[in-house]
């Protein structure tokens, strides 16, 4: 039996959710996105644990859970030297999507996906997403494509639009001219990628949608928290009505290209409760003590020792993108002789570290290990009785491994719907457990969305995958061996007859010391 495509175009909406796009279908707001959700299988897709960035999209490229793949939140802590650092494609433990195509000698493109920088040796043009630390770094794979774009598409950028809530009317519509240009650009910069490019599959993320969503959920107006505001609703529907726009360009590019389509989030979204204090809960337990105001000296004293370094380093030649390591001491204010739990970073996950002193002690760490998991199972919030955390774990009892040889937390503390556990929080607030956020009134939800839409694809809303299923369900569409280290499984429940399913070894990636040395000046060494 034939493959059902010879292609395979990715559209991701980064926080896609039914929740908005069903009201935004019924408003006539996205014709393109609803005409493609007619054609297609499509349903829920459960995102990774925790439902972050660099997690999510990483479990979609390579077919694999956090375990496996090796990718458990923004940062790791180095075990050598105790510094935090920012996770990269270089700590993928597998070959992703993109280069299990590349060696079977197909081309792909990719524009703005997370964890692709340093950007993989595959066949084709890859464009970093926006944890390249700049836009030129971002090219680094493809640098006459990026003089292409610099010059004819000025408006592509792989960084954020919404980084804070608008202030203003005039200020929100300055941001969201800015985010239609983005996402218009997004597309032209497909296109052209097309016109260089006999692409086996291409992949474009649409970042902005879910900062969107972060700063002005309450503008969607699709839940019992919307607002009806004049001005501020037809700015956020301006902007969802550009991403349909340039959705329709990418879906004219897939039938010309005769090309499957998969569209697909890392993420749900929905309104934002509280923040959660994920280190106020442990202070609140006994288990942390924090600075007295006149003991912080030393505190503020390596916060601005840290700074100062990665100034100093960024001013001199060649240091503009580095991204330096972090000191755990300049992000966690606490009295390090009476503490023996602490979260140095996390966002939508408690990442819990057990201090080195305590850990000498097996039977002690584990018991604090245990204490940790209890406060967290238990925080519950007191106006309604909702769970703070979904779920509450030992990362040595789930994943079987030493969490401090791979530089990871000791507990795992995920994010209930609807709350956005913090490690960092305001000095002044630092006794309050639970606050709204102004400036974040949307957060990410586990249940995202995916629509298939192929020749034998059997329309309608019956689909219950995970993003591990993607990258599996992508290759056996193309008629192509799944790799069997990939755990996702083929959604055959998309398609009218089922697909012929083979599964090979892993590839053989060669390394390049072009990207080897692109790691290290982005990211800084263990000497730095």
């Amino acid at each position: 039996m034939p493959a059902p495509a010879s292609r395979v175009l990715f559209l991701g909406l980064d926080g896609g959710t039914m929740s908005v796009l069903e009201p935004c279908f019924q408003r006539g707001w996205l014709p393109n996105l609803a005409s493609l959700w007619r054609r297609a299988a499509f349903g829920s897709l459960r995102s990774s644990d925790p439902m972050v960035t660099p997690v999510a999209w990483t479990s979609f490229a390579t077919g694999c859970t956090p375990p496996v793949h090796g990718i458990h939140e923004f940062y790791y802590v180095d075990p050598e030297d105790r510094t935090i650092r920012s996770n990269h494609s270089g700590r993928v433990r597998v070959p992703t999507l993109w280069q299990v195509l590349g060696a079977s000698g197909c081309e792909v493109i990719s524009l703005n996906l997370p964890m692709t920088y340093p950007p993989p040796r595959v066949r084709g043009i890859v464009v970093a997403g926006s944890d390249a630390p700049g836009l030129d770094w971002a090219f680094a794979q493809c640098p006459e494509f990026g003089r292409e774009i610099f010059e004819h598409v000025p408006s592509y950028t792989h960084k954020i639009v919404w980084k804070n809530r608008p202030r203003t009317l005039d200020e929100l519509r300055g941001f969201a001219a800015r985010n239609r240009a983005v996402f218009r650009a997004q597309a032209e910069a497909a296109e052209r990628a097309d016109a260089q490019c006999d692409w086996t599959a291409l992949m474009v993320h649409f970042h902005n949608l879910d900062s969107l969503q972060h700063r002005l959920w309450p503008y969607l107006d699709v839940d019992e928290t919307g607002l009806r505001v004049a001005g501020w609703n037809e700015e956020v529907e301006s902007c969802l009505r550009a991403l349909d726009e340039s959705v329709g360009r990418l879906l004219e590019l897939a039938s010309k290209r005769d090309a499957a389509v998969i569209a697909v989030s890392d993420h749900g979204f929905g309104p934002c409760k509280a923040l959660v204090n994920v280190n106020g809960l442990l202070r609140q337990a006994g288990m942390q003590r924090g600075l007295m105001y006149g003991t912080r000296f030393r505190y503020r004293a390596q916060r601005v020792s840290d700074r100062l370094h990665r100034w100093l380093t960024r001013s001199a030649p060649g240091g503009p993108g580095r991204r330096l390591p972090r000191s755990l001491e300049g992000q966690v204010g606490c009295d390090w002789t009476r503490t023996v739990a602490f979260a140095p970073f996390g966002q939508l996950s408690g990442c819990i570290f057990i201090t080195p002193e305590v850990r000498q002690n097996a039977s002690r760490a584990a018991q604090v290990c245990d204490e940790v998991i209890e406060v967290c199972r238990a925080a519950r919030d007191p106006k309604t009785g909702d769970p703070l955390f979904h779920d509450v774990f030992s990362t040595a009892d789930r994943y079987d491994l030493d969490p401090v040889a791979e530089g990871l937390p000791e507990v795992f503390a995920l994010s209930a719907d609807g709350y956005q556990a913090q490690s960092k929080w305001k000095v002044t607030l630092r006794n309050e457990i639970l606050r709204p956020d102004p400036n974040l009134p949307g957060t990410h939800w586990r249940s995202g969305i995916v629509a298939i839409e192929a020749p034998d694809t059997r329309p309608g809303g019956h689909l219950q995958a995970r993003l591990e299923d993607i990258a599996p369900t992508a290759l056996a569409m193309l008629g192509m061996r799944v790799p069997e280290y990939m755990e996702g499984r083929v959604l055959q429940e998309a398609f009218e007859s089922p697909l012929p399913v083979r599964y090979g070894a892993q590839p053989v990636i060669e390394a390049d010391p072009r990207f080897e040395a692109l790691l290290a000046a982005g990211f800084g060494s263990s000497e730095a």
